[in-house]
Parts: C-alpha cells; sequence; structure tokens
C-alpha cells in the first residue's frame, strides 16, 4: 500500500519564517522614528509656534505685554480678595499665588487647546503630510513661551513686593520642564480622546475648575490637614509645591518631592504618548 506522506517544503528547515520584533525593539524603533520626524519637521514647529504667538496679539495695543499685564492684573485681584480672607500678609500672599497660577496656566492651557489641536488642523492633515505628534507639541510650547514670559513679569514684582532672588530659583528651568513633560502627556490624552469623541473637550472644562480647586494655589496646603488623601491623589500637588518652594518659601525642595514630579510626569508622558501613538493611524477617519 502507498502511504501518501506530506512534508514541509524542501527550503522551509533551512528559511525559517521571520520572527516578528521583540515588543521594546519595536517601541524603541517607533520612538527613534517620531524623534527623527520632529527633528526634520522642527523648523515647521518654529514657525507655527511664531506665527501663533503673532496672530494672538498682532491687533492689541500693548501687544506681547499683555502676557506680562494678565497675570498681573489677576494676581492683584485675587490677593486683595483672599488676603484678606485668610488673614495673611498681602505681599507674601501675592508671591505664593503667582508661583502657583503661573505654572496652572500651563497646564490648563495645554489641556484646553491640546483637545482642538487635531481637529482645528483637519485641512492640513489631509493635504500634505506632516507627524500628528507636532500639533499637540506646537500647542505645548506656546503655553510655554507664555509662561515663561508671565514669570518674567513675577521676576519684576520680587522687588516691590519685598522678596529677592534667591540660589533656589536656580531650579526653576529643571521644574519647568518636568512640569512642560508632564503637561504635554496630559495633552496627547486628551488630543486623542476628543477627537475620537467631542464632548470630551466639555468634560476637560469641568474638570480643570474642580482640580484648580483642589490644587493648594488659592490657599496654603495646610488648609488640606483633614483631606490629606487630596493632595496625595492630586498629580499637579508636587509640581506646584516645588514651584512655591523655590520661589515664595525660598528653601530647596526635598528629594522625595522631586522624585515624585519626575515619576509623575514620566508616566504621563508614557501613557500619553502610547494612546496617541496606538490611535493615530486612525484619528484621520475621525475628522
Amino acid at each position: 500500500m502507498n502511504t501518501r506522506t506530506t512534508s514541509s517544503p524542501p527550503h522551509a528547515e533551512f528559511f525559517p519564517a521571520p520572527r516578528s520584533p521583540a515588543a521594546p525593539a519595536r517601541i524603541l524603533a517607533t520612538i527613534v522614528e517620531d524623534a527623527e520626524q520632529l527633528r526634520r519637521f522642527w523648523p515647521v514647529v518654529q514657525n507655527m509656534v511664531a506665527q501663533e504667538l503673532r496672530v494672538r496679539y498682532q491687533r492689541s495695543v500693548l501687544g506681547f505685554f499683555w502676557t506680562l499685564l494678565n497675570p498681573i492684573l489677576m494676581m492683584a485681584t485675587l490677593t486683595v480678595v483672599f488676603s484678606q480672607l485668610l488673614g495673611d500678609d498681602p505681599k507674601k500672599y501675592a508671591i505664593t499665588l503667582f508661583s502657583g497660577i503661573v505654572p496652572w496656566g500651563l497646564l490648563s492651557g495645554c489641556l484646553t487647546e491640546c483637545a482642538f489641536c487635531i481637529i482645528q488642523n483637519e485641512g492640513l492633515i489631509r493635504k500634505i503630510f506632516l507627524p500628528k505628534l507636532i500639533f499637540p507639541l506646537t500647542r505645548v510650547l506656546i503655553n510655554l513661551v507664555t509662561m515663561v514670559l508671565s514669570f518674567a513679569a513675577l521676576f519684576l514684582l520680587l522687588a516691590p513686593l519685598g522678596a529677592s532672588f534667591k540660589a533656589q530659583m536656580l531650579l526653576l528651568p529643571l521644574i519647568i520642564a518636568l512640569f512642560t513633560v508632564f503637561s504635554l502627556g496630559l495633552g496627547l490624552i486628551v488630543a486623542t480622546m476628543n477627537t475620537f469623541y467631542r464632548d470630551c473637550s466639555h468634560l476637560v472644562t469641568v474638570f480643570l475648575q474642580a482640580w484648580y480647586f483642589a490644587t493648594p494655589i488659592l490657599y496654603p496646603a495646610t488648609r488640606f490637614q483633614n483631606v490629606p488623601w487630596m493632595l496625595a491623589l492630586n498629580p499637579a500637588y508636587p509640581f506646584i509645591r516645588l514651584f512655591q518652594n523655590v520661589i515664595s518659601d525660598g528653601v530647596w525642595p526635598s528629594l522625595t518631592l522631586f522624585l515624585a514630579a519626575a515619576g509623575i510626569a514620566t508616566v504621563s508622558l508614557g501613557v500619553g504618548y502610547a494612546a496617541f501613538k496606538s490611535n493615530e493611524a486612525k484619528l484621520i477617519f475621525r475628522l
């Protein structure tokens, strides 16, 4: 009896099927590719940031000076009201308030503007190839420039408020960098979610208001002694506290506070980047 045997192709033994790259290798390759694309398109990012800042103030009499004047007027109004309510020294309260409210403007602006950064650039995305990462990155950089200029207004007011420059302020660039990374990560998440679900932008507005009052900006952290879990669960608290330590308190931040801020910033960027990249190919179909 002839038995029919099945055998694999003769070349299978010598040419096995190629293996797919391991997950860490794929992730690393994606990061390297995105970094190279951002390097190539960096002039585009610079032009978009400069154009947005120019358009924002081009019909204003004071122009970029509004970036300095706006936080000063807001600080003056809040200081008059809350320093009386809390019984604090108005000058001391003004510096503490400024050191918290200016960074919060970066976070609030990033989340609000990143929610629409993909939707508003629909025409550009459909016409030419641009890495979609540059749109949330551009909004973050615009708000970063605004925050740096607002801090310039704070430094101009230090002497009139009875304060002075301290060595601790040399840590500001590092703190700003960590807070920007944190804001970018959240911005990537919001940009992805709002492209798929347009109601997300309304929820972001409400969430930011609640988050603002749950963060010790208008009042000191000691007011949260009865509810310490609110500070423990607030990812923005370590960053705001770092700004307050080096600007208003004039003390060196603890290593624990720095490590907490660095860890939160890393997790935020990692989760945001993963969420954005995993849905990047689908974004065009949701516009």
